[in-house]
């Protein structure tokens, strides 16, 4: 629990603590997962990563299984389509 709260991308030198500019910098490929109902991880904040990650696209998976939506059956072909499409391209 101490690292999901205090961990910062951009608390790094190269950084200065600037989260955003540490988000710039990613260059991989990103699609940003997770459940429109997911509580802990919710659609607005990986909205706020997309846009400062260059090129990445926050792709919310609608189910009602939140931050379990990759337990369940149905959600999986969702994430998977996404995961072969993002390694395919």
């Amino acid at each position: 629990m101490w690292t999901w709260w205090h961990n910062d991308l951009g608390d790094h030198p190269t950084f200065g603590g600037d989260f955003e500019a540490a988000l710039g910098a990613i260059r991989a490929r990103t699609v940003i997962l997770n459940a429109q109902t997911d509580s802990h991880f919710p659609p607005v904040d990986s909205e706020y990563e997309a846009r400062h990650i260059p090129g990445a696209e926050s792709r919310p998976i609608p189910t009602i299984w939140g931050h379990l939506a990759p337990f369940n059956t149905e959600d999986q072909g969702f994430i998977g389509a996404a995961l072969r499409e993002l390694l395919e391209g």
